[in-house]
């Protein structure tokens, strides 16, 4: 039996006989493996399962042909790839057509969602939004402007091309729909019922559980288990690995293609001046610049 890896799972996801990837660790531990999506400290073709939740709206998409070759490459043939993230087609449908009672369930499976800027910015909440996993500075490298969590968003058509083009099959799938038993458990509260329930304020006081940042740390009194999650907002995919394409394919597909305007701003690295900086500040860039 391969092993099962749930990457980008929160620190307090707990389920045994799983493993779990998280970028911010140090070292590897037993089942706790240090690294980050692109590079996955695992054996070739060596998980059956990989479930991945809200996280590709968190991965700068000119590296997700990057990440989807690299979950590729750890994956048996016929291993199956769940993904969840926002849907871009149900949220964009909801926005065109003010429907609030939709963006009501929404605001109740993640209460961070801004609201002051009507329904506009609560669909571009969904988009680009604040956090701490990617920095924007000006162009300078001496003014920081931002920290943000979500980068980008997707709708079934953008994913599937994408995973067809990689060497994989996929369908999109309904809220614990799974040809895997195991992945029609919801997440939810480790000792409570096994279903899904909103996890916001309400929710926690209900139940006397604690979630709550303190001074830039979390303070949580409780673990989690299970797989699928905010049934609203969620595009769900599973996918099969069919054959592997290796990471330089993947990124000539899509970062190089001649239909990417701009080639995503990588015309950057064409100013000397810009990667003297970078080179100063030691930020890693491609070598190859547009004019390859």
């Amino acid at each position: 039996m391969g092993i099962k890896l749930n990457l980008g799972a929160s620190p307090i996801w707990n389920k045994e006989g799983w493993h779990t990837l998280d970028h911010k660790l140090k070292e590897s531990t037993d089942f706790a493996i240090a690294g980050d999506a692109s590079k996955i400290l695992l054996p070739d073709e060596s998980c059956d399962i990989v479930f991945c939740s809200h996280i590709f709206e968190h991965i700068p998409h000119i590296s997700l042909p990057v990440v989807l070759s690299e979950i590729n490459r750890i994956l048996t043939v016929n291993g199956v790839l769940r993904i969840l993230t926002p849907d871009l087609s149900r949220i964009a449908k909801a926005y065109v057509e003010q429907d609030n009672a939709f963006f009501s369930l929404l605001k109740q499976e993640d209460e961070s969602i801004r609201t002051d800027l009507g329904f506009g910015g609560m669909m571009m909440n969904f988009i680009v939004s604040p956090g701490q996993d990617t920095a924007l500075f000006d162009r300078n490298l001496n003014q920081f402007i931002a920290g943000y969590a979500h980068l980008y968003s997707y709708d079934y058509q953008m994913l599937s091309i994408l995973l067809e083009a990689l060497g994989y099959s996929s369908k999109q799938v309904a809220f614990c729909d799974s040809e895997v038993s195991e992945l029609r458990q919801p997440l939810h509260v480790i000792g409570l019922e096994e279903k899904w329930q909103n996890f916001n304020q309400d929710f926690y006081s209900r139940n006397k559980l604690i979630h709550r940042m303190t001074n830039g740390k979390y303070e949580i009194n409780f673990k989690v288990t299970g797989f699928d999650r905010d049934p609203n907002t969620s595009l769900i995919i599973e996918a099969k690995k069919l054959k592997y394409v290796d990471k330089k394919t993947a990124n000539n597909l899509f970062n190089k293609s001649t239909q990417n305007y701009n080639r995503y701003s990588t015309s950057l690295l064409s100013s000397l001046d810009f990667v003297d900086k970078l080179k100063a500040l030691n930020i890693s860039y491609p070598e190859q610049t547009i004019n390859d």
